[in-house]
């Protein structure tokens, strides 16, 4: 297993990137979900690491150049969109343009990743932020206890 931080921003730099709606490794139209994500929510957190790969590193049969293997991990790796961080605590937290039910798996997936790979925190709260959804979809993200937050267009 292998966790990478990704992108660490901390709350001096949150107007900034609020402002600037650039995200690494985000869509504009992602970066303005997250935008509004966190015009209402960067107070709560003290640490925002954005595109943090998680998982099993692929398993190269053959040599390779160790920035070619890191590359193949970035590429294949699970990517965490935000680790919100509450002190020692952390939130996933998933971006989504239309929230739909495979987002379930999706966050469920990177819950389990992360607590193998960091059996010290506390089971990590589940958000996912999107634009649009169902009222199905809503349902059952709610029921497994999944946060749901939805944006209207700009």
């Amino acid at each position: 297993m292998a966790i990478d931080r990704g992108y660490v921003f901390t709350p001096d730099r949150y107007d900034e990137i609020v402002v600037s709606r650039v995200y690494p490794e985000r869509t504009i139209r992602e970066g303005i979900v997250i935008s509004d994500f966190l015009e209402r929510h960067a107070a709560e957190y003290s640490e925002l690491w954005f595109s943090v790969r998680i998982g099993t590193p692929p398993d190269l049969k053959f040599e390779h150049l160790n920035g070619i293997k890191r590359m193949a991990w970035y590429a294949l790796a699970k990517r965490i969109d935000i680790l919100a961080w509450q002190g020692p605590r952390a939130t996933i937290v998933e971006v989504k343009e239309r929230v739909v039910p495979g987002v379930l798996g999706q966050v469920m997936t990177y819950r389990q990743l992360l607590l193998e790979e960091m059996p010290e925190l506390e089971d990590p709260p589940l958000v996912v932020v999107g634009r649009t959804s169902d009222p199905d979809t809503l349902r059952v993200l709610s029921t497994n206890g999944i946060t749901v937050y939805l944006y209207d267009a700009r």
